[in-house]
């Protein structure tokens, strides 16, 4: 095992631990199956992980005599002071990371290659351990992904979080509700029933409740685009935003506004947009890695598009914002989007290397 292996998403190894001891111990059921399944899918790290996991989980059950356990193991490299390594909640998970991976890269030299690995293997997994505890104490878990990932998140309720690319949720969850804040980006919710508890997702000082339904909560740079797909929801924007909404047919008590599959709306600091029917697999596009504009104006395409490249689309004439642009294209090849304006005449394209310039010709 690596450096680099190590430095792999430490929520992505902790997830493949928990599915693999799940299906060691039998306890995936249909559910669950389909569950992992999702998470397979979502990114290729989530298989690297199992994977990586699965075999080392194999080479240490090889060798677990008296003598190479994991606790014989582990009870030696105590035993020696240059093996330990402070897991205190203060220390940060990248200082943790690199701690692990200096213990290893000094252990590598001084065991047998297949002693070496099962004692990587239990050092990440005893990081993993204690990073759970440490957050698990704290109340709450924050999951992200970087630009162009998605991944899928299985709660500790069952319910699952699907994160488009470039998003970021914290979740808390305790006895009287669960609740998640959606901090930055996109996310698609399956809500497992709890008539107990409540489950709430928070935009800004947007607030979206569901109980045992589907729904997509999308927080843009102004506003929040709330989509459900199956059940119903109840949203109650900020006091700013109601303060500035006529009433609405769809309107419950103090300000909320229920809303059925397939209707979206939009609540932004001054505005709040009435319940529409849309089509909810065009809203729900991205998890195929496709976007989709109907009409839109080449400032939502620009924001849409940085969420998914590390070269961000700048428009350098303020004319050009809103440009109608209607298509199908692939976020996981921006080359085509980029090909459209080429083609427009109105629209000259240059390309940097940090930057692709959209200016008037």
């Amino acid at each position: 095992m690596t450096t680099t292996d190590l430095s792999m998403n430490t929520q992505i190894y902790e997830e493949a631990t928990q599915w693999l001891v799940q299906h060691r111990d039998g306890g995936l059921n249909g559910a669950g199956k389909l569950a992992f399944d999702r998470w397979l899918r979502t990114s290729p790290e989530h298989v690297r992980a199992y994977l990586e996991m699965s075999s080392v989980w194999q080479d240490v059950s090889e060798m677990e005599t008296d003598e190479h356990s994991a606790a014989r193991i582990i009870e030696r490299a105590a035993a020696d002071p240059t093996n330990v390594v402070s897991l205190d909640g203060a220390n940060s998970r990248s200082g943790e990371i690199a701690a692990i991976a200096r213990l290893a890269v000094r252990a590598e030299g001084r065991l047998p290659r297949r002693r070496f690995v099962a004692a990587a293997a239990v050092a990440v997994l005893c990081v993993v351990g204690a990073l759970a505890v440490w957050l698990n104490t704290s109340g709450s878990r924050t999951y992200a992904t970087e630009i162009g990932e998605q991944r899928s998140v299985v709660l500790s309720d069952g319910s699952t979080v699907e994160l488009n690319s470039r998003s970021r949720v914290r979740v808390r969850f305790d006895d009287a509700q669960r609740r998640v804040q959606l901090l930055e980006g996109q996310a698609l919710f399956r809500v497992a029933r709890d008539g107990a508890r409540p489950f709430v997702v928070l935009s800004r000082d947007t607030r979206v409740q569901a109980v045992g339904t589907e729904f997509d909560v999308y927080r843009r740079q102004a506003s929040t685009v709330v989509t459900v797909i199956e059940g119903r929801v109840v949203v109650r924007p900020g006091e700013r935003a109601a303060a500035h909404s006529t009433p609405q047919s769809g309107s419950g008590d103090a300000g909320s506004i229920y809303l059925s599959a397939g209707e979206q709306m939009m609540v932004a600091a001054k505005a709040i947009t009435q319940p529409r029917r849309v089509d909810v697999a065009v809203a729900t596009a991205w998890m195929q890695r496709h976007l989709v504009f109907d009409s839109a104006p080449l400032s939502e395409v620009a924001e849409e598009f940085n969420r998914y490249n590390a070269r961000q689309l700048v428009i350098d004439a303020p004319e050009l914002s809103g440009f109608r642009v209607s298509g199908v294209f692939s976020s996981a090849e921006p080359t085509l989007l980029i090909k459209f304006l080429r083609n427009q005449p109105e629209i000259v394209v240059i390309e940097a290397e940090r930057a692709i310039h959209i200016d008037t010709r």
